[in-house]
């Protein structure tokens, strides 16, 4: 609802603008909460309410109707699995969505939609995985040791190296002091 309000204000054409901006299909959805949200709040929305009956509905499965921030929410779960892009301009819900890993959050910012930049813990999660799939499994580590092993034969023992005799801690010295020649 505050999306589409801002975009009618903003005159942004969200229908052709969004696949344009993100560069591919979009399929834009709205919940029934949303929209008979929007409907109580009255003439003021009236705008928004219509081009948020435009689009598709996705069933929340809420039997009596929750705010849409409550419902959007429940959408997402814990880790966004429908892989969701969320518009809002609800700052409380744009929180929520950065608390979720992989929810891409975008809003309308100067008369233009603003895609924003992935958070901390989405970029976190995402070097994490980056890094596990670059490192070899512990069987994978096992049977490339065995290869090597039967290829190169059995690695000799490493010698210890001796430890060289060293001087005093030069810290722990008195600088000499320098003699002073005396003139006749």
């Amino acid at each position: 609802g505050t999306f589409c309000f801002i975009a009618l204000q903003s005159k942004v054409n969200i229908h052709e603008q969004l696949p344009k901006y993100l560069g591919g299909d979009v399929k834009i959805l709205t919940t029934p909460c949303a929209i008979l949200e929007t409907e109580s709040l009255g003439p003021q929305v009236y705008g928004a309410m219509l081009i948020l009956k435009q689009f598709p509905i996705h069933q929340c499965g809420h039997k009596d109707p929750v705010g849409a921030p409550n419902c959007i929410r429940n959408m997402l779960n814990r880790n966004n699995p429908n892989r969701y892009i969320l518009a809002t301009q609800d700052r409380d819900l744009q929180k929520i969505a950065r608390r979720i890993p992989g929810t891409p959050l975008l809003y309308i910012h100067n008369k233009a939609p603003t895609l924003e930049q992935p958070s901390f813990k989405t970029s976190f999660i995402a070097q994490k995985k980056l890094r596990n799939s670059c490192e070899l499994s512990k069987t994978e580590k096992k049977a490339l040791k065995e290869y090597k092993t039967a290829v190169l034969g059995p690695e000799p023992p490493k010698r210890r190296r001796k430890k060289k005799k060293g001087g005093p801690n030069p810290l722990s010295c008195k600088k000499k002091k320098k003699k002073t020649q005396q003139e006749n």
